[in-house]
């Protein structure tokens, strides 16, 4: 284990710790039993590799790291006892207006907090989304709750209060990825929502309507606001639908204005590219400026038979760090089934501990019957769903469920 993926990963573990440790010995059973079951995740498939070439002295700082670890993420989920017991008593205490069970108090759901969270965000995106059926099969499947749930809202649909309630009701922080258009087929241009005419204040009507229903939904919300705009297949693309160099900024804050103005203070702003392919303009051209936004992104899909996530994920992570300080959020990712998935998913979270400005992802559970057009599920095969659960489980995840 390198020095800096250690370092990286410890510095979690110090925020998490120093948050919970006055409150250490809760559930001590409970605890023993969950550092027993993620010692044998985490170590496995370290032991089985290079545990013969570690140092005896590494040795040593490395079972006691992973061991505070697993200390630090069941402490998460016994601190508070009194707290939620408190939560499952009101059930307003709670965005979406639903009792929370006494035994896992969770993380309040504030602005501030998720912003620069105590730990890494999990989220989920299905078809469904957010179907507490789908997130009941991600949770056998992963090991884990995810707080994070992501669904898809087009310029002709309304804010949905229902969607809201559900998300936080499954202890998740809503993130809608908010889609210019009226949807249908992307090779067809959609004049009436040009840039420069949602810039212009077209659309403000529908925008200040949607703003004050966000704004009465109290709890934070991620508005992923028309994302993937540095490459060419939606009508947001500068280089589609009449748009010009300049259009998707201008566009991008008149609409933060807009909700500005509403007096909305409960949403998270996450501008979220693609991944940059080779010959597409810099993200500096197309990014709004720090005032407008509270996370980056970048969307990462493997599609070859990479083993590796460096290659696709680095370059556009140099890129964004270069522009802001500000956290960064992968919108989407999965992996196209192939013989190297297992491997991929596997690296992708060790590449998450090396990268610490990364706060949360989202992986898109959708096969291609359902829209996806592969089969990007971390489930595809029991190597796949074995590495993803692994994986998981060796990071210090947001504790579960929001509230």
């Amino acid at each position: 284990m390198p020095a800096e993926h250690t370092n990286n990963w410890l510095g979690r573990l110090g925020d998490r710790i120093r948050e919970y440790g006055p409150r250490l010995f809760e559930r001590p059973v409970a605890f023993v039993a969950s550092v027993v079951e993620r010692l044998a995740a985490v170590l496995g498939p370290v032991l089985a590799r290079c545990w013969r070439l570690v140092p005896p002295t590494l040795r040593v700082g490395l079972v006691i790291a992973l061991v505070l670890g697993c200390f630090a993420v069941e402490l998460d989920g016994a601190s508070g006892s009194d707290a939620g017991r408190r939560a499952a008593a009101d059930p307003s205490s709670n965005p979406g207006g639903q009792a929370l069970p006494a035994e896992d108090p969770g993380t309040e759901a504030r602005k501030d907090r998720l912003i620069h969270p105590p730990g890494l965000l999990f989220g989920i995106a299905t078809p469904e989304a957010p179907s507490e059926a789908r997130t009941k099969q991600v949770v056998d499947d992963a090991g884990d709750h995810p707080t994070v749930q992501e669904y898809f809202l087009k310029w002709n649909q309304e804010f949905n209060q229902e969607a809201f309630e559900t998300s936080y009701r499954l202890g998740a922080m809503p993130l809608i990825t908010w889609e210019p258009w009226a949807g249908g087929d992307k090779a067809a241009d959609q004049p009436d929502y040009r840039l420069s005419r949602i810039a212009a204040g077209a659309h403000d009507a529908y925008v200040k309507r949607f703003a004050q229903d966000v704004k009465k939904a109290r709890g934070p919300v991620v508005l992923r606001f028309a994302h993937e705009m540095n490459e060419t297949w939606y009508p947001w693309s500068e280089e589609r639908n009449g748009n010009r160099k300049g259009d998707y900024v201008a566009a991008w804050r008149h609409v933060h204005d807009v909700f500005d103005a509403q007096g909305v203070d409960n949403v998270i702003w996450q501008w979220c590219p693609d991944a940059q392919s080779p010959g597409r303009p810099p993200l500096s051209r197309f990014y709004p400026g720090d005032a407008y936004v509270d996370w980056m992104g970048m969307e990462a899909y493997t599609t070859d038979d990479a083993e590796t996530a460096g290659p696709l994920l680095n370059d556009t992570y140099d890129e964004l760090t270069g522009l802001s300080d500000k956290p960064i959020f992968i919108g989407e990712t999965g992996a196209r089934p192939n013989n190297s998935k297992a491997l991929w998913t596997q690296d992708f979270f060790s590449w998450l501990i090396d990268h610490p400005r990364v706060v949360g992802f989202v992986w898109f559970q959708f096969s291609d019957s359902e829209g996806g057009r592969y089969d990007w599920r971390f489930t595809t095969s029991q190597g796949a769903r074995d590495s993803f659960r692994r994986g998981l489980a060796s990071q210090v995840l947001v504790s579960w469920p929001l509230r």
